[in-house]
């Protein structure tokens, strides 16, 4: 008998809560944001601590982690331009390749030289070359 005036009265509510409702909206959206950070930032951390665990337990053992390549994911393969990666990483008796970011090699170091591919002829000859990095 009185819906439409049950109706007009829930629209006459609903518009005082209007200015309200409105500005909540955006913050929504900014909290699931947060959220969604927090989330990956709390994995990230435990990621670092496990790799922090397994760091610590490998120096205790006195085992070295051992690479026999390394790839340079924002170089490719230039005569013009010179990568110089960082040697002091690696030991003097370590021999390791250096591949490009399509998986070519580039050079090696050896007893803690960087042999560039360019300059030391010979050098990649025996590497056989690896698979181009994939990004998404």
């Amino acid at each position: 008998m009185y819906k439409k005036q049950l109706y007009l009265a829930l629209a006459g509510v609903g518009v005082c809560f209007l200015p309200v409702i409105i500005p909540l909206i955006p913050k929504l959206g900014a909290y699931a944001e947060a959220e969604r950070l927090k989330a990956t930032e709390g994995l990230e951390r435990k990621r670092i601590e496990e790799r922090a665990k397994t760091s610590d337990a490998l120096y205790e053992a006195g085992v070295m982690p051992t690479t026999r390549s390394l790839r340079i994911t924002n170089y490719f393969d230039s005569s013009k331009r010179n990568p110089r990666p960082d040697t002091t990483l690696y030991q003097d008796d370590e021999i390791v390749d250096v591949f490009d970011a399509s998986g070519r090699c580039i050079g090696r170091i050896e007893e803690g030289i960087w042999k560039w591919k360019y300059k030391a002829k010979e050098i990649c000859k025996s590497v056989q070359n690896t698979k181009p990095v994939r990004r998404k």
